[in-house]
């Protein structure tokens, strides 16, 4: 039987205290396995003996749990979506991610930007945006998430300084990015999906699940010429100086980079 996509609209403050609770564990208030405790104990439960995933604010799995993701709105930051897998996945370094039939996990990802535009009130540019998956030595939990949220400004102001320069190989990006040294290439389609941004790094720098544990990801949208594209961008632990490899550091979770706007209320 097919499982739709839910979403909450309203969350009862049961629901948010359990949520603030995740979010709480997610960064760093509690042991590794906090965050797959939440989607596969409390979001999870809550899904299969009501239909409601809160404290998630979605669950999709139109081909069961193996394939499935769930989706969490910080609710300290709420323009912050985090896909979070239904099925074990540690992180990056997960050697299900290359199998064939995998899920397209930043494919899905992207599209969760149009909760991140409902939440500000009305459309966002997509080059304000950008999504990042943290290395082995970044992250605090051991459940693959990836991030979705603004862009830092600083960041983006370098990435169109450095756009004409991109190309579609990988190469070094010609001034550091944040005191680290990054790689990038650059993916002339409209949407994320099929671009697999994993395995684009692990078979460029012929990389074994194991070894990417010390790589992070980040994917940004912009316009090359007119048409809509994806800079990716990697860095690995140990390149620079107290570079962990912690990608997410490229995004602003408040979201500065945006006009002030009153949200919608929930």
């Amino acid at each position: 039987m097919h499982t739709q996509a839910i979403t909450i609209p309203i969350f009862t403050r049961f629901c948010r205290g359990l949520l603030l609770l995740g979010i709480l564990l997610l960064v760093g208030c509690a042991r590794s396995d906090a965050l797959w405790g939440v989607v596969d104990k409390v979001c999870m439960t809550n899904y299969q003996q009501t239909g409601s995933p809160a404290p998630c604010q979605q669950i999709y799995m139109p081909e069961g749990k193996a394939h499935g993701f769930s989706v969490i709105q910080n609710p300290r930051y709420p323009y912050h979506y985090i896909l979070v897998p239904t099925a074990k996945l540690t992180g990056i370094e997960s050697p299900a991610l290359a199998v064939d039939g995998r899920t397209d996990y930043f494919g899905y990802a992207w599209l969760m930007r149009h909760l991140l535009a409902y939440q500000y009130g009305e459309p966002i540019p997509d080059d304000r945006l950008g999504m990042a998956i943290n290395s082995a030595y970044g992250r605090s939990q051991n459940q693959l998430h990836i991030h979705l949220t603004c862009l830092r400004e600083d960041v983006r102001r370098q990435m169109l300084a450095e756009r004409p320069y991109i190309q579609d190989r990988w190469q070094p990006l010609p001034d550091k990015l944040l005191r680290h040294t990054w790689y990038a290439r650059r993916v002339m389609q409209p949407t994320v999906m099929g671009i697999d941004p994993i395995n684009s790094v692990a078979h460029y720098f012929q990389l074994s699940p194991e070894q990417l544990a010390e790589w992070g990801i980040a994917v940004i949208p912009t316009i090359f010429d007119g048409d809509k594209g994806f800079i990716l961008l990697t860095t690995k632990r140990g390149w620079d100086s107290n570079n962990r490899a912690s990608v997410e550091s490229l995004l602003d979770k408040e979201c500065a980079i945006l006009p002030p706007h009153m949200p919608l209320t929930k």
